[in-house]
């Protein structure tokens, strides 16, 4: 019936382990949860490993990290089951009803992709975690109604399910070495290949909040991603703000510009994204001025 998989990197994953097999079990159904730690050499692979005592799980620490990409694509090589539920390891149910929900969808729909959604707590964090979760409550924890209006952008790898068979036909880009952008591809995938993320209210939390400079470090990273692929051709910059941003600076010839001026300013965005109070529309010109002048 249903194989859960959690590529993990050095996180604690025992209770969401112990979450989601209490739940399946409730459900009288067939399955497997299977996480493999992308190579971290974590402290907490010790700890992970007691997920192998848990019956009808298993956890497995690689030795090396072959990228967000290779680590998902391989745990579902191993997957025994008809359905592939994807979950992040920094993530928890929002619902005690989260596997059935799933499930139900499964008998209820001919879909073959399912996105849960994201939701984040209403408690702010420390003020050095405030970039992330600001743009988390701001752009991702989108209501079931919006997403279906653009069910095709509205898609992350935290919490989803495919059909085994699918997957098997189009999974993720092993191309894809650095963070971000693997899921905006996948969809691209889905899209040009008929195949409808069919969108359903069942959220998890996402838990693992970075500080403010690790996430603009990671978003220069999946900026460099998201330019590897619209430099190769494998996404477009329809539907796609940032990308068309950036056509439109080379269209008008504004790029070497906005590059010029990224350069003079980024030190004082940079002070406003890290700080208690980040502003969204900078942190939006912050990546826009970064692709230009990787251009």
């Amino acid at each position: 019936m249903l194989s859960i998989l959690i590529p993990t990197y050095g996180e604690d994953i025992v209770f969401l382990v112990e979450t989601l097999r209490k739940q399946a079990l409730k459900l009288n159904i067939s399955f497997e949860i299977i996480s493999y730690d992308n190579g971290s050499k974590s402290d907490t692979d010790f700890k992970n490993n007691t997920i192998n005592s848990f019956q009808y799980c298993s956890f497995k620490a690689l030795e090396n990290n072959g990228g967000r990409s290779k680590i998902r694509n391989l745990l579902a090589q191993n997957a025994k089951y008809d359905w592939l539920l994807f979950l992040d390891a920094d993530v928890i149910p929002v619902t005690n009803n989260f596997i059935s929900n799933y499930v139900q969808t499964t008998q209820n729909t001919e879909a073959k992709v399912v996105f849960g959604g994201l939701k984040y707590y209403d408690e702010k964090p420390s003020n050095n975690k405030m970039l992330r979760w600001t743009y988390g409550k701001s752009r991702e924890e989108i209501s079931l109604e919006i997403r279906n209006r653009n069910p095709d952008i509205h898609f992350t790898s935290a919490n989803f399910m495919i059909s085994n068979a699918v997957f098997k036909k189009y999974n993720f880009d092993e191309d894809l070495t650095k963070y971000g952008y693997e899921d905006t591809l996948l969809a691209k995938v889905f899209q040009q290949n008929n195949i409808f993320i069919h969108q359903i209210d069942n959220p998890v939390f996402h838990l693992g909040l970075d500080e403010n400079k690790v996430f603009l470090e990671k978003t220069k990273r999946a900026v460099e991603n998201m330019n590897y692929l619209y430099q190769n051709k494998k996404i477009s910059s329809k539907g796609n703000k940032l990308l068309g941003s950036l056509d439109k600076s080379k269209k008008f010839k504004l790029n070497k510009g906005i590059s010029f001026i990224f350069a003079a300013l980024s030190g004082s965005m940079e002070r406003n994204l890290v700080s208690a109070k980040p502003s969204l529309i900078i942190y939006d010109l912050y990546k826009l001025g970064y692709l230009c002048r990787i251009n």
